[in-house]
């Protein structure tokens, strides 16, 4: 006897939604891994700056963007990417950088249809434009900006949640010291950051910073029993012993201050 399947208009529509799931899913990991991984390699030479910049911008399939970091009362440029300042410009807070950097864990900024000051040229509305915080121990650090000259979707909860996190990697690399010597190789690196979640990474990469669960509780916006939890599924993942070994790895793979 031959089953015969029928697959329905709704059914044809769901397996397309799990796979655009499945498909964004990885992407968020490929994100976050090949940011740290680039870290890792290469620390926070201007190449790599340069080479996370582009690979954030994919992520959203948006064109121009601007990696920031705080330098005394201003944004010094980092890396930067189309018709936006320079690698090396310093920019004066707008109301929405000012935002972007108000104390403690924030989300990503998202705006729609603006005009905006990161913008050269004659014309500077854009579609969309995201301000990701780069905070790391309780302090912004600098604004990695993506834009859009068009009108473009904007990022999900989790779009916005692998964001934060891949702002918690840069403001570990651009605030660390000068060179971030990669000790693992650079295949186990990938392997090791591949199986956490955004939150672990994000958890993983404040844990050479040697702050309790409470302070990178406070700093995450978490409450200090969830960081334990992600520290222990950290530690299960990654067949360590203890949060000691666990900063070690991690400053290992270029993360941590």
């Amino acid at each position: 006897m031959t089953t015969t399947t029928t697959f329905t208009p709704d059914s044809a529509r769901a397996a397309r939604s799990r796979y655009r799931e499945i498909e964004s899913s990885a992407a968020r990991w490929r994100l976050l891994a090949d940011a740290a991984l680039i870290a890792a390699e290469e620390g926070r030479r201007p190449a790599a700056l340069a080479s996370i910049l582009a690979k954030a911008l994919a992520f959203l399939s948006l064109e121009d963007g601007v990696l920031m970091l705080l330098h005394d009362d201003a944004l010094q440029v980092c890396a930067s990417q189309g018709p936006v300042p320079p690698a090396g410009a310093r920019l004066a807070y707008t109301a929405a950088m000012q935002m972007a950097l108000q104390p403690g864990p924030q989300a990503p900024l998202v705006r729609q249809d603006i005009v905006s000051p990161l913008r050269i040229g004659r014309e500077q509305r854009v579609g969309l434009e995201v301000l990701v915080p780069l905070c790391l121990e309780g302090r912004q650090r600098g604004i990695l900006a993506l834009l859009s000259a068009h009108a473009a979707p904007q990022p999900n909860a989790d779009d916005l949640t692998t964001l934060q996190a891949l702002g918690t990697l840069l403001a570990a690399l651009l605030t660390g010291p000068g060179q971030n010597p990669a000790r693992t190789p650079a295949p186990e690196a990938a392997a090791l950051l591949k199986a956490l979640t955004p939150r672990e990474l994000q958890v993983f990469a404040l844990l050479p910073s040697g702050g309790t669960n409470a302070d990178i509780g406070e700093q995450l916006g978490i409450a200090a029993g969830t960081v334990k939890v992600h520290i222990e599924r950290i530690l299960h993942k990654l067949d360590l012993r203890d949060r000691t070994q666990a900063a070690v790895r991690a400053a290992d793979c270029g993360l941590g201050a």
